[in-house]
């Protein structure tokens, strides 16, 4: 009896706690409903500061395809909610069935009156309910009733006319319409909100099992770009896709920064990455100083290799001209004054890496004097016509001759030094120039160019450079080359992806470069990727920082714990991206577009796998 009313008071203690445990969870309700709610006749106040509008979908393009209203998230503070009721077979039949008699009878009455005007479109509507009806009864389709509605977010009332526009604009464009649920906007964000509960119901469309799987989204609502590459998954494992060349408002430019330490996926992603343009249509040029792209080049980019090395011919000569075209205007010249400040440019980098100082005043005035009178002496203006001279002339000791025009010589780093030492007191700069002309260990630049860019992707191979400095002069003068050889003459679409670009961060004059690099490139439809494994070079120089800040895109993988608080700190990423960061997979990043954050997981498909992953580069070089 005792054992009995303790059992009892047992019972009863326990099912008291049970109950204050239901009693402290918080039901659905109380987790979605907002603040508090006041209604006006096309929007709500839900909350002390934020405003909502709720769309209805009422009319519909004739036919729609698989992600078809991905875009709207691309505006932002969005909830898409969609109703799906399956409607009864024996209803569906009997509904297709009356509709196909009366459209068959107006389309007998037509032919009878010789009306031919609205034929084709009866035959052609005939058609599809009789395919679907058939599909139904033979159990191979299904008939659904669909609604769908659209919530807009704004922080305020312009905020949210904004938003708005951009919904319709987008609509409009898929011939598409919503309309606002005049003085019906509580009712409509009932039925946006995370109860399964349809209150407004008059903008129904009947939709086939197909059609209904392609009204739910399939890209990420937190970012995701209608057109461009794959670039991987989100964190709710939906497709992220990028396109650096979508432009304003979207995007501002088409640079992007990409930062990791080793063993994080960096070298794996840019190679992912670098390929996914090339089948995008995206002409790239990759510098790759530890020979990790040469089997992507070849099996995945369909692209040529160009190794650089000490001693060795490059066949590219810095000093090239092309005629430019000015991007506003189109006016066709010769910029002898930009291509005088590259070669002063490379002149200060060279000297400061080599000699450990700066140009004098005295030694940069006579510099430029002296570029200048070498394509004086040639008769190179700025007059595109004074590149070339006339075919027909005897052009070598075999007596070959040219058809049309055939482009001047163009002076080499030897004829800059030749000039130069004949100018008074520039005995010194000359004596430590020396070492780049042809013959010596740096002089691989001191040469006619002889190369093409006529492959989707191209690698510079710096691996058999070994020493900081000069992997830094090669990649300086390749910069300068392809701006005139390739980013001027390729109008389409280009990317030049700089691997291990920290090198240039340390020497103002190269900084300073990449920076008006992506500067220009910005109206030459030229995406620069610049990638390293230490950011803490750039982010301890103000040159770094300005690189940093000409991106609009940043990728930041896995950071090393010593660096992560200032990276957040100089980034101002949200709270929680320092845990992200610090435990991130490899091929794990935190991607920022514009002022839009998101997580995102770059894995190679399965055709990519064996051409990126890291391994024994080939000709001995470890990835």
């Amino acid at each position: 009896m005792v054992f009995a009313r303790i059992k009892e008071r047992i019972k009863k203690k326990t099912k008291k706690k049970q109950d204050d445990i239901v009693n402290n969870v918080p039901s659905l309700r109380e987790l979605i409903a907002p603040d508090g709610l006041e209604e006006f006749a096309d929007r709500l106040l839900v909350g002390p500061s934020q405003y909502v509008r709720v769309f209805a979908l009422s009319t519909w393009p004739r036919s729609i395809w698989l992600s078809w209203l991905d875009d709207i998230f691309s505006i932002g503070s969005v909830d898409l909610s969609v109703h799906i009721n399956p409607v009864p077979d024996r209803r569906v039949v009997t509904s297709l069935t009356k509709q196909v008699v009366k459209i068959e009878a107006q389309r007998i009455v037509d032919t009878k009156r010789g009306s031919i005007v609205r034929l084709p479109e009866l035959s052609r509507t005939v058609a599809d309910l009789e395919t679907l009806r058939e599909a139904v009864q033979t159990n191979r389709d299904r008939v659904f009733f669909v609604t769908i509605l659209i919530a807009v977010y704004g922080d305020d009332e312009d905020d949210l006319n904004q938003r708005c526009d951009r919904l319709e604009n987008i609509l409009a464009r898929k011939a598409t319409q919503a309309r606002a649920l005049l003085f019906r906007q509580v009712d409509g964000f009932k039925s946006v909100l995370a109860t399964a509960n349809l209150v407004t119901s008059e903008f129904q469309r009947n939709l086939s099992t197909g059609g209904a799987q392609a009204v739910f989204p399939v890209t990420s609502s937190t970012f995701t770009h209608p057109s461009g590459v794959f670039l991987g998954h989100a964190a709710d494992d939906t497709p992220v896709f990028y396109d650096a060349f979508i432009g304003p408002p979207r995007l501002m430019n088409a640079h992007m920064a990409v930062f990791g330490p080793p063993g994080v996926g960096k070298s794996v992603t840019l190679k992912t990455y670098a390929g996914r343009l090339v089948l995008d249509g995206v002409k790239v040029i990759i510098f790759d100083c530890e020979r990790e792209y040469r089997k992507a080049a070849a099996n995945l980019y369909d692209g040529q290799v160009i190794t650089i090395g000490p001693g060795r011919v490059s066949g590219i000569n810095p000093l090239d001209l092309e005629p430019e075209a000015d991007p506003d205007t189109g006016a066709v010249t010769v910029n002898i004054s930009d291509k005088v400040a590259d070669v002063r440019a490379l002149f200060t980098t060279a000297v400061q890496g080599f000699a450990n100082r700066s140009l004098t005043a005295q030694e940069i005035s006579i510099l430029e004097e002296v570029v200048r009178e070498e394509y004086a002496a040639r008769g190179i203006t700025s007059d595109p016509d004074s590149l070339y001279k006339p075919g027909g002339t005897r052009l070598n000791e075999e007596g070959a001759y040219a058809i049309g025009r055939v482009k001047k010589q163009m002076p080499t780093l030897s004829d800059i030094h030749k000039r130069l030492s004949q100018k008074p007191g520039m005995d010194d700069l000359a004596t430590v120039l020396k070492i780049f002309l042809r013959g010596n260990s740096l002089g691989m630049f001191d040469c006619e160019t002889t190369l093409n860019l006529d492959s989707p992707a191209v690698v510079f191979d710096l691996y058999d450079i070994r020493d900081e400095f000069t992997k830094l002069y090669a990649m300086f003068v390749i910069l300068t080359w392809i701006w005139h050889e390739f980013v001027l003459r390729y109008e389409n679409r280009k990317a030049i992806l700089i691997d291990e670009s920290w090198m240039f961060v340390k020497y103002p004059a190269a900084a300073h470069f990449m920076e008006i690099l992506a500067r220009r490139g910005r109206k030459r439809r030229l995406s620069l990727v610049v990638a390293s494994q230490f950011i803490e070079e750039f982010l301890a120089r103000e040159e770094g920082r300005a690189i940093i800040g000409s991106c609009e895109t940043l990728m930041l993988l896995r950071q090393s714990p010593s660096v992560l608080p200032q990276v957040v700190e100089a980034f101002r990423l949200p709270s929680g991206a320092a845990d992200f960061l610090d435990r991130a997979r490899p091929g794990e990043c935190l991607l920022r577009v514009g002022n839009t954050f998101t997580t995102l997981y770059v894995q190679p498909l399965a055709h990519e796998w064996p051409h990126v992953t890291t391994g024994v580069a080939e000709g001995g070089g470890a990835k």
